[in-house]
């Protein structure tokens, strides 16, 4: 028969835990699994592109993605006129991409050999004789594809067979078609007096719609499957086939780079699962417990599906960026945490004294209590870090934020009802006590085991009672008696004791005090809490002043490293240099000159703006509703002549510094050679034309241009009138009336220029624009300076900002956070300044590392907060709880109570950041180094920093209250009702502690003294010859202290 157990003030939930734990489990875990369940359900979508990776507010944003919407949507005039028309076209006429093959000389430095040059035929003929290139090649006649560009055909006859004489080969190929093809397929280090080269390439196009489909755009999906499927069988294992010791194939291309990228990225997110098997086998170590583990770990990784279900159920964001992955390794680590809290709070309150050890009941009422607060704290300043990042301008930092600020929440939420149910039934056998769970039984240590409440049925207790009762009874009838003659005695003659003999008592007496004060048994504590205690906080305070004269020298080193902290000169790389892809991106932008990317301005009329109202701002392809500029006035002669003066202007201003020789792109000039052309346009007509037949014949000249690209002319490749327009002149797809217009020019500076080399540029277009738009005639003064590049410029910039500024937010938001919970202004400032000095010191370190401020390291910063915070708030809180008169004390109390769940915490973090080490994607290996430099930081500011802050200036007892300090000054009548109070409280608790010392004197300490109270009948009854007795001895001793 179980014993009764008095629930009598216990926290309710608590109690539930204890008497209901599956009701618990059941609760938590079934709605945990309907929230991930409900996931399989939704349209997942995932930004592998990080294409929404940009700006999406402002004016340059809105005009871009504006005019991008326009040509997307609408497009030609008169559509249905000419023959390229949206409805069925011929079968692989319309080319959606290619495949460009780069081939290098290892170790050697010319290709135009023998050897190496069979090789390159030979791998192509291999691609051009395939059974299925004919089936995805851009068909150009009967049967007949678009031959590949390539110089290779100079070295070899119709037949196949090697020329003769290679050097002469080598000159025609220089010299063809004006230099033409040598600067499409050599490197640019291609001479005739050497005629050498280490690198060649060649380039195969593809065409949609296949066979079957009507056009390019009828079930896009279904093409890309067969084509990728295709190219990425046949491409790498002819690569591989091909390569050896002194010569390389490297390839880029459409559908195999993007299959490429996604294999790395799969790759990389495969290494989760030894991230968290990592994770697991430490928390295993930790716990002891093959139980706690798997549930535990369970919960936490729940918490991801929980919090994408809220993510897309209640928030409707259905698009999942890549960044999203990394919240995997920051809730690990804080789900770990939390774990390692509540099982640690367990176990200590064992060795818990003052009724908390009592039974299993008031165990969980504390550990509880004190792991659901100091979790909450942390989790309230963790999340309200991510949740920073919603005022950013950049969709995935903002959905990152808070995507990863709920399933901190939801981790919480399950860590406090699902995993303390776990450890009810767990330790309701005494599995608790056991190395792996329920599986095992613990006999010998169950002997050794406490006689607690709960823990017996009623025989044993009453068994216990027994004996104790007998062993008072034994020893107490002596014992008592002489304490207490010795208690009244020394009460009386306390003066005139021995001065040694009282000072060796006194120091018997102080070290009995502390051990009686401390509210667990040091002796049954783990190793790591008893070295918190017994040594590392007395370190601490013996070394206080060298430790803070050694951070003050540290921040001042690492803030004048942080002060140095630039905005990148180098663009972000995305892979290592040596991973096939980034080679061959390198060997392509690098040394052929055909492959210079280039950036292209927009200096365009038309588009105003941009309505994003219901739009999802993850999703790529839905930018929104275009919002036109009513007042543009395209058809008047002044604005006709006006586009023109402005090309001449920008060509005479800019051309050579800004803008490349002979790249500013000016359709109106075009077309005023087009529409004075009779031949041409068919008719006769003048420049400016009329304004009612401007827009039809600007409709009829772009129609012109796209018809004679492709195909009767595709042996000339281009035509005077080719590719400009495609993105120039857009008209409405139901009325044909204008919509939009630009002007284009690319830019001298790399196509992979960061913000601090555009900047300057940016801002003289801008001026250069707006002095424009003041001198325009009616109607045209509404130019817009647009690009892509400029987009890209203000998300490194808005970067760089959001990312200091989240910083101080968050620092500011944890800072309300802790001096609400602690209601301590002194712990509070202490821990932000400490969470501040790991800042500075991350900062410092990235700068000495030869970071700079780009892309990757900007992100990082952003939750740099959020990582490090916990565990100095842990210990914040730990300390303000803690009940000691010193702040000594207090500190020794919160580093043996927290110090080892810390540890393991951080272990983990480490871990499962660890494996990030070993990714492609430079990104994930920048933010694994990234965590592991914030959470050593973080260790090693929490436990040495600002605990010896807390040794010097720690608060004990009112001290720093924000609450009394509001009193002072705001309720002085409050305040001094509560002054008195407090001196009424400290005269009885002076009187009951001069009462206790009586009764240390005496050698009774409370308990005992307790114990003689509650058995007086048979205890401290004296009769009246013992008083008599008494007396005399009394007496006798007063006329010894007399004489001497």
């Amino acid at each position: 028969m179980e014993q009764e157990v008095d629930k009598t003030g216990l926290n309710r939930v608590t109690v539930f835990i204890m008497d209901h734990p599956w009701w618990m489990i059941v609760f938590s875990m079934g709605i945990a699994l309907i929230m991930t369940i409900s996931c399989a359900g939704f349209d997942f979508q995932y930004d592998s592109t990080m294409g929404s990776f940009v700006v999406r507010e402002g004016k340059t944003a809105n005009q871009i993605e504006g005019m991008q919407m326009v040509f997307r949507e609408e497009g030609y005039f008169d559509k249905d006129s000419y023959q390229y028309s949206l409805e069925e076209k011929a079968q692989q006429s319309e080319p959606v991409g290619g495949v460009s093959f780069y081939y290098e000389c290892v170790d050697c430095d010319n290709l135009f050999t023998k050897e190496h040059l069979q090789k390159i035929y030979d791998f192509e003929q291999d691609i051009l004789n395939d059974e299925q290139y004919k089936d995805f090649c851009f068909i150009i006649g009967p049967d007949t594809c678009y031959p590949p560009t390539t110089g290779i055909n100079f070295f070899f006859d119709e037949d196949g067979n090697m020329v003769d004489d290679i050097d002469e080969a080598a000159k025609t190929l220089y010299n063809d078609n004006d230099g033409y093809t040598r600067t499409e397929v050599c490197d640019k280090n291609f001479e005739e007096d050497t005629l050498k080269v280490k690198y060649l390439m060649s380039s195969f196009l593809f065409a949609y719609p296949l066979e079957g489909y009507k056009n390019k755009d009828d079930n896009t999906d279904d093409q890309d499957q067969k084509y990728e499927e295709w190219i990425t069988d046949l491409v790498p294992n002819l690569t591989e086939d091909a390569n050896s010791d002194n010569f390389e194939i490297l390839y880029l291309g459409t559908g195999i780079t993007e299959i490429a990228v996604s294999d790395l990225i799969v790759h990389d997110t495969v290494l989760i699962v030894f991230s968290i098997a990592m994770v697991y086998i430490y928390t295993l170590f930790h716990t002891k417990s093959l139980v706690l583990t798997c549930l535990g770990i369970l919960h936490v990784l729940l918490s991801l599906p929980m919090s994408y279900f809220f993510y897309v159920a209640v928030l409707g964001v259905e698009w999942f960026s890549m960044l999203n992955f990394l919240s995997l390794f920051v809730v690990l680590g804080i789900g770990c945490d939390d774990i390692f809290i509540m099982l640690d709070a367990w176990r200590q309150s064992e060795h818990q004294k003052n009724g908390v050890s009592k039974n299993k009941y008031t165990r969980m009422h504390w550990a509880y209590n004190r792991a659901a607060t100091t979790m909450l704290i942390t989790t309230l300043t963790s999340a309200g870090a991510f949740f920073g990042n919603v005022a950013s301008t950049i969709p995935p930092i903002r959905w990152f934020g808070v995507f990863t600020g709920m399933a901190i929440v939801f981790n919480y939420l399950m860590v406090i009802t699902w995993f303390p149910a776990v450890i009810a039934i767990w330790d309701r056998d005494g599995a608790g006590q056991c190395c792996c769970g329920s599986c095992c039984k613990c006999s010998k240590k169950k002997k050794k085991k406490k006689v607690q409440g709960d823990d017996l049925d009623s025989s044993d207790v009453e068994l216990e009672q027994n004996k104790s009762s007998k062993k008072k009874k034994k020893t107490k009838g002596s014992d008592d008696k002489e304490d207490l003659e010795d208690l009244s005695s020394s009460s009386d003659t306390s003066s005139t004791s021995d001065s040694d003999d009282d000072s060796k008592t006194s120091k018997r007496q102080k070290k009995k005090k502390t051990a009686n004060n401390q509210n667990f048994d040091v002796e049954g504590l783990r190793f790591l809490e008893k070295y918190f205690y017994k040594y590392h906080a007395s370190w601490i305070k013996k070394y206080r002043w060298a430790i803070l004269i050694i951070f003050a020298g540290i921040i001042i080193g690492f803030g004048i490293q942080a002060s140095k902290l630039e905005p990148s000169e180098e663009p972000a790389e995305f892979l290592p240099d040596d991973h096939f892809l980034m080679r061959a991106i390198n060997i392509g932008t690098d040394q052929f000159m055909s492959s210079v990317v280039v950036s292209t301005v927009y200096f365009q009329w038309g588009v105003k703006s941009i309505d994003r109202d219901g739009v999802d701002p993850l999703e790529v392809e839905d930018l929104g509703k275009v919002i036109y500029n009513d007042d543009w006035e395209p058809n008047r002669k002044t604005s006709q002549e006006w586009v023109i003066e402005v090309c001449e202007d920008l060509r005479e201003k800019y051309e050579g510094t800004v803008f490349r020789d002979g790249q500013i792109t000016c359709f109106m000039e075009d077309f005023r050679d087009w529409v004075t052309n009779d031949t041409l346009s068919g008719g006769s007509y003048t420049f400016p034309v009329e304004e009612d037949q401007f827009q039809g014949l600007l409709g009829e000249f772009t129609n012109y241009a796209k018809v004679n690209i492709f195909p009767e002319d595709v042996e000339n490749e281009v035509t005077p009138l080719s590719n400009f327009y495609g993105n120039t002149v857009a008209f409405d797809k139901e009325d044909d009336h204008l919509l939009q217009y630009n002007i284009q020019f690319n830019l001298v500076a790399d196509a992979m220029a960061v913000a601090k080399t555009l900047r300057p540029i940016y801002d003289d277009l801008e001026e250069y624009i707006s002095d424009l738009n003041k001198n325009a005639p009616e109607g045209m003064d509404m130019a817009g300076n647009v690009s892509w590049k400029w987009m890209e410029m203000l998300t490194e910039e808005v970067l760089i900002n959001v990312a200091l500024t989240t910083i101080f937010v968050s620092l500011a938001v944890a800072f309300v956070i802790i001096i609400i919970s602690t209601d301590n202004y002194i712990t509070s400032f202490l821990a932000i300044l400490s969470i501040g000095g790991v800042v500075v010191t991350i900062i410092g370190m990235m700068v000495s590392l030869g970071w700079s401020l780009g892309a990757v390291e900007s992100i990082s910063l952003t939750v740099i907060v959020g990582i490090s915070v916990d565990y100095i708030v842990h210990f914040c809180h730990a300390y303000n709880i803690a009940e000691a008169d010193t702040a000594f004390e207090k500190l020794r109390i919160a580093m043996t109570n927290l110090g080892i769940s810390v540890v393991s915490a951080a272990i983990t973090t480490l871990m499962s950041a660890f494996v990030m080490f070993f990714t492609y994607v430079l990104f994930f290996k920048h933010f694994g180094i990234f965590i592991w430099m914030t959470i050593l930081s973080s260790v090693f500011w929490s436990f040495i920093f600002f605990f010896t802050l807390l040794v010097f200036v720690g608060p004990t007892g009112d001290k720093g209250k924000v609450t009394l300090l509001f009193k002072k000054i705001f309720c002085k009548a409050k305040y001094e009702d509560y002054l008195k109070k407090k001196n009424s409280k400290e005269q009885t608790n002076d009187s009951k502690s001069s009462n206790s010392s009586r009764s240390s004197q005496a050698g009774i300490d409370d308990n005992d003294l307790k114990d003689i109270e509650d058995d007086k009948p048979s205890v401290i009854t004296l009769d009246n010859t013992q008083q008599k007795k008494k007396k005399k001895k009394k007496k006798k001793r007063s006329k010894k202290s007399r004489v001497f």
